[in-house]
């Protein structure tokens, strides 16, 4: 048995035809931009944890940024009540590039208000120009102890 469409059924099936091939299409352009393909663009990590102590007492709640000294994306971290952090780069706890870093740390006091804009230790540490702290990342080094002065 031969199939005969009306002009206007077959109308209606391109239509409706062209409209699922339009969903269908955007769902796949929307996916493919769904992870994949990119994780191979991204440099090696190593995975960095560390304890921040000022006058040998913890920094809690501490922005902590590991800057490359190659110009590639800083790691970041936040330290917890005792003072310690894991750092990421592109994604949690994955660490920091390899190599030297200069190592920024800015902590706040707090008050009950809250937080003050007063700096909780010297603040030399807070800038990647003014901070003595650099620390070479490798497989060897992860557990990173950043001991602040004076």
């Amino acid at each position: 048995k031969i199939l005969s469409h009306s002009k206007r059924e077959r109308k209606m099936l391109i239509t409706n035809n062209s409209g699922r091939t339009g969903i269908l299409l955007l769902l796949v352009l929307w996916c493919s931009g769904c992870g994949g393909g990119l994780d191979e663009d991204l440099p090696e990590t190593v995975a960095v944890n560390g304890v921040v102590t000022y006058q040998g007492k913890p920094v809690p709640d501490a922005s902590i940024m590991f800057y490359p000294l190659q110009g590639r994306k800083p790691a970041t971290g936040r330290t917890d009540p005792q003072g310690k952090f894991t750092l990421r780069t592109f994604e949690k706890a994955d660490g920091a590039i390899p190599g030297a870093h200069q190592v920024t740390v800015n902590a706040y006091e707090s008050t009950p208000e809250g937080v003050s804009m007063k700096s909780a230790i010297p603040i030399k540490y807070s800038s990647p120009t003014t901070t003595p702290l650099k620390i070479t990342v490798s497989e060897s080094n992860p557990e990173i102890k950043l001991e602040l002065t004076d």
